[in-house]
């Protein structure tokens, strides 16, 4: 999914670094986004603790404005107090008649379909290990059936079954039915 690659601009990524540590990867050119930043490091479906960040299905007609990856201004957030009739609550709601959270498993998910920055992969063999002191940045998909735990997951234990180094999970649905979908789709771009 991920192809070598050098940059002399970027200390990180010259064919000197090349010699010591792994070269730079970048998306392959063949490759979607969606195919290839699919595999995400929390779980689906998310621990509780995601409540804040869950996806929503609105009512239309209660959705002002949304930003993406932001807050969304719905009719409750922005009614003046004075039209409240005394129920003014500061916050956000949950109003299950105006809104309700996705089942990750079923309905939808958001997918970080965002491009790394190949300087931030050349230091992998040091990351992109079991225990390792900081962060892997480079999607090592984990088995479908490895269990996640939200306790452990910052602290790079996870493994497939042969004790390699894992750290996130592959949507399958995406996999099997939108990939192929998208993939059809931009195969008729330009054809006419």
């Amino acid at each position: 999914m991920r192809r070598p690659t050098y940059d002399e601009g970027a200390k990180e990524c010259t064919h000197e670094m090349g010699k010591q540590h792994n070269q730079c990867l970048i998306k392959s050119e063949d490759k979607t986004y969606l195919e290839t930043y699919n595999c995400e490091y929390i779980k689906s479906p998310k621990p509780e603790r995601f409540a804040r960040a869950m996806k929503q299905f609105y009512r239309p007609d209660f959705v002002l404005s949304h930003f993406v990856h932001y807050s969304t201004v719905t009719t409750d957030l922005a009614t003046e107090k004075q039209f409240t009739k005394g129920d003014f609550i500061r916050h956000a709601t949950t109003n299950p008649k105006t809104e309700r959270f996705v089942d990750e498993l079923k309905e939808g998910v958001l997918i970080h379909a965002k491009t790394t920055v190949p300087a931030e992969t050349f230091s992998r063999e040091k990351m992109c290990k079991l225990n390792a002191p900081e962060h892997c940045l480079v999607g090592i998909p984990c088995p479908d059936d490895f269990p996640f735990s939200d306790k452990l997951h910052k602290n790079n234990v996870f493994h497939n079954e042969k004790g390699e180094f894992c750290n996130c999970w592959m949507n399958r649905k995406v996999d099997n039915y939108w990939l192929p979908k998208l993939e059809d789709a931009l195969s008729k771009v330009g054809t006419g």
